[in-house]
C-alpha cells in the first residue's frame, strides 16, 4: 500500500466509526421533542406606529441653524413597515431653503421590548444622525429624545409628534442649546 492509500483508508475508517455517533446523537435530539425554535414576532406595540406608513407632504417652517431664523419649508415622507414588521422606516425629502441643497434623510423606529420604549434612528445627506428614544404615545403624542451628531457639532434632540383630529401628523424638532429647547422645525403632515 502506498502512502496516500493508507491516510485514505484511516480517514474512512474515522468516519465509519464517528457516523453512528452522529445518527445516534441525531436520534437522540428527535426523541426528546424539543421544539424547534419559535421565529420571533414583532412587539404589539408595532401596530401603534402605523400612522407613519404611506405618503405624506409636509409643509410649515425651519431654521438652518439654531437660533436662526424660521423660514418656509416643505417635504414629503414615505413610511413602510419593513424587515418582517419589526421595523417602520422612512425616506424623507425637503425642497431646498434659502439657496441651500435639497434635504434627504431616513428614519428607522422599532420596539424595544428589553427596555419597554421605542428607539429611532435618523440618518441624512448632510451626515447628520441621531439615535432616540419614547416611552410611549401619551394621549396623541409621542416624544423621542436622543443624541445627534453633524460634523463635530454634538446636541440634545427631541421630537414631537402629534396625531391631530382631522386625520393631520404634526411634527416638532427642537434642540438643546444652552440648556434650553431651541424649536429647529414645526410642520404638519396631510395625506396627498
Amino acid at each position: 500500500m502506498t502512502a496516500r492509500s493508507i491516510t485514505a483508508t484511516l480517514a474512512l475508517a474515522a468516519f465509519a466509526a464517528f457516523a453512528p455517533s452522529v445518527s445516534a446523537q441525531s436520534a437522540a435530539d428527535k426523541k426528546t421533542d424539543k421544539p424547534a425554535m419559535a421565529h420571533p414576532k414583532p412587539a404589539a406595540e408595532m401596530a401603534d406606529l402605523k400612522i407613519f406608513d404611506g405618503k405624506w407632504s409636509c409643509s410649515g417652517e425651519g431654521a438652518m441653524e439654531p437660533g436662526g431664523a424660521m423660514m418656509k419649508m416643505d417635504s414629503s415622507v414615505t413610511g413602510r413597515s419593513d424587515l418582517g414588521g419589526f421595523w417602520k422606516s422612512g425616506v424623507v425629502k425637503g425642497a431646498p431653503m434659502a439657496g441651500g441643497p435639497p434635504f434627504e434623510g431616513m428614519y428607522h423606529m422599532t420596539w424595544d421590548s428589553a427596555g419597554k420604549k421605542y428607539v429611532m434612528f435618523w440618518v441624512d445627506n448632510m451626515g447628520g444622525w441621531a439615535q432616540s428614544a419614547s416611552p410611549a404615545w401619551q394621549a396623541d403624542k409621542l416624544v423621542f429624545t436622543g443624541d445627534s451628531q453633524m460634523g463635530d457639532m454634538k446636541a440634545r434632540v427631541r421630537d414631537t409628534f402629534t396625531r391631530n383630529a382631522n386625520g393631520t401628523l404634526g411634527h416638532v424638532s427642537e434642540m438643546e442649546v444652552g440648556g434650553r429647547w431651541t424649536k429647529m422645525m414645526d410642520e404638519t403632515c396631510r395625506r396627498p
